[in-house]
């Protein structure tokens, strides 16, 4: 079962990756729609004239019409929806939220460091450092991040790029001994952006994000 749910995922991705490059290169794709389909005609006269080309002819209108409505399926499959190259930073920030942490990111981890890429277009990443120049606050103090058995909590810089350039940074706080990574809450709330939240999940090495958020007595804003 979990090696049909894997190659669901994909080929789900690879339909993705697919419906993106036709939304990407759909006006080349209706010219050549519109060249066929010249084609399917000349070949049709021709036809009707008397010469056996029926196969041809209608191989040509196939082609024709799988051209045009090529477009038309992708939107069908990922509507109004741009190759990440082609965001602006607001709509980055708004489509992080809408990825799957599992399946759409992959990374690596080592002690000095994080990274996290995305599937479909690995230049969007998020790197965080875990040297002096990666600490956002060494003891952080917050009765959420200090209420479990070992109490130290310590605040990262989680910054994302595209293609290298920076784009926005936020915090996640390593608590209890590092067991989790949580994102703090709003100012004089106990309620967590979903945007920092679906960051939270992207790192969540240890498959326990939601369980600490509900000991430390937070939750996460309707998405």
């Amino acid at each position: 079962m979990k090696s049909l749910d894997k190659y669901i995922i994909v080929s789900k991705s690879h339909l993705h990756k697919i419906a993106l490059w036709i939304k990407e290169y759909a006006h080349v794709l209706r010219v050549f729609g519109g060249i066929f389909f010249v084609l399917a005609l000349v070949a049709g006269l021709f036809w009707m004239s008397g010469k056996e080309i029926e196969p041809l002819a209608f191989v040509l209108g196939l082609m024709s019409s799988l051209f045009f409505a090529s477009p038309s399926i992708a939107n069908y499959f990922i509507p109004n929806r741009k190759p990440i190259r082609d965001m602006s930073f607001d709509e980055i920030l708004d489509f992080i939220p809408n990825t799957d942490p599992k399946s759409d990111w992959y990374g690596v981890s080592r002690n000095w460091s994080s990274e996290r890429f995305l599937k479909e277009d690995p230049r969007l990443r998020f790197r965080a450092k875990f040297g002096e120049e990666g600490v956002q606050c060494e003891d952080f103090k917050e009765e959420w991040a200090n209420c479990h058995p070992n109490r130290n909590a310590r605040g990262y810089w989680y910054d994302l790029y595209y293609d290298g350039a920076f784009l926005d940074r936020i915090i996640l706080v390593a608590v209890d001994g590092a067991q989790a990574m949580l994102p703090p809450p709003e100012f004089s709330t106990n309620t967590i952006k979903i945007y920092n939240y679906r960051v939270a999940q992207i790192h969540d090495s240890h498959n326990n994000l939601d369980e600490y958020i509900s000991r430390s007595g937070l939750e996460v804003e309707n998405s």
